[in-house]
């Protein structure tokens, strides 16, 4: 009796273990996790006539014009050859941006270097304009830095 109970159970467990309806061999990936990040990308550029290479200029964004009025920097880039500039991995937020670069390497913005806000305006009264990075999404800009 003992043995036919044991086969019993035997069977009855091979019959779940088989189960017609078990998907764990699907082909179909699930699908991915909804974004939780976004991007900054653009080009930054110097005015029609200036001349002067924009290759590794710093382009910074910041949470708040008083971030930006106080070099609190969030996250920070250099440019590549042509100007262009990627910051990735942003929490969707408002975020400020400015690029500068620094031509005689001396880590002071002064005369000879290049700088630029995304907005509107020249050295040194900016008005900022707001950057609203969406998850999942590039959001792109162009901006352009002037002498000083």
């Amino acid at each position: 009796m003992k043995k036919l109970l044991l086969l019993f159970v035997f069977a009855s467990l091979s019959f779940v273990a088989c189960d017609k309806n078990d998907d764990s061999n699907n082909s179909t990936p699930p699908p991915p996790p909804p974004a939780t990040s976004g991007t900054i990308a653009g080009t930054i550029s110097l005015p029609p006539g200036a001349g002067g290479d924009i290759t590794n200029t710093r382009v910074a964004i910041y949470q708040s014009f008083d971030d930006w009025n106080n070099d609190r920097v969030l996250k920070a880039t250099a440019t590549s050859t042509g100007g262009a500039f990627s910051l990735t991995n942003l929490t969707p937020l408002i975020y400020y941006l400015d690029a500068w670069k620094d031509n005689n390497n001396n880590t002071v913005i002064d005369a000879g270097d290049f700088f630029g806000v995304y907005g509107s305006g020249t050295y040194p009264t900016y008005n900022l304009s707001p950057i609203q990075v969406v998850a999942g999404q590039t959001t792109t800009i162009v901006a352009t830095i002037f002498p000083i």
